[in-house]
Parts: structure tokens; C-alpha cells; sequence
């Protein structure tokens, strides 16, 4: 089984028509981003968890209320949260982390995960 984990600012800001989204609501951003990770994942087949992770809440949540694959790091621990959980899952998943930052890419792939650009990834799903 595989487990996705998307670097969700990250790619936010690579994926022009989620992008522009920005400009009115940062939770519909965030939405339309979830969603096209769980569409990789209706694509893909094999993927057992979704996991988006964002950067940049207070207090860290393990996800937001309504959407259980989003996961909310603190302020400025969102590249820590998304190595951490390749890390914990590469044990029991093949996991794939979609993320164009070299240090994320970098750790995880030093964890056992493989790493997609987000170019990769919104090309499988257009």
C-alpha cells in the first residue's frame, strides 16, 4: 500500500488555476488542492492515505475539522511535519511525497520515500 503526502503551499503555488484562488479565499486554495491530491489518488490506485500538509497554524492540528487529510503544522514547521511523516509511514508504506523544496525532497528520499515534482504530479491528473 502507498501513502501520498503533498507539500500543500508548495504546490499551491506551482498549480496556476489553484493559485488563482488565493486572491479570493485561502481555505478554497487549500480545498482545491486537497482535492486534486485525492484525485491523484482515484488515478493512481494503491494509495491507502492522502495526507496535504500546510504551514502556518498557531497551534499544530493533526487536521482540519471536515477535511481529515489536510494536517496543520505550526508556523514554520511545515517542512519538519512533512520529513517526520515520511518518515513514520516509509516503515509500513510506500510513501510519495510531492514537493519541488530540495530540503523536503532531500530528507525524504533519505527516509525511503519517492519524491514527484509538482509538475509530475498535476500532469498524471490533467
Amino acid at each position: 500500500m502507498k501513502v501520498l503526502i503533498v507539500d500543500g503551499y508548495n504546490a499551491i503555488h506551482k498549480i496556476p488555476e489553484v493559485d488563482d484562488l488565493l486572491d479570493e479565499s485561502l481555505e478554497d486554495a487549500r480545498n482545491a488542492m486537497t482535492d486534486l491530491a485525492r484525485e491523484y489518488q482515484r488515478r493512481h490506485g494503491g494509495i491507502a492515505e492522502v495526507h496535504v500538509v500546510f504551514d502556518g497554524k498557531t497551534e499544530c492540528r493533526d487536521f482540519s475539522p471536515g477535511r481529515p487529510d489536510q494536517v496543520f503544522s505550526k508556523t514554520g514547521e511545515g517542512d519538519r511535519s512533512i520529513i517526520r511523516l515520511a518518515q513514520d509511514k516509509s516503515g509500513k508504506f510506500h510513501v510519495i511525497v510531492v514537493s519541488d523544496d530540495n530540503r523536503v525532497g532531500n530528507s525524504c528520499r533519505a527516509a525511503g520515500a519517492t519524491v514527484i515534482s509538482v509538475k509530475k504530479f498535476y500532469e498524471f491528473i490533467r
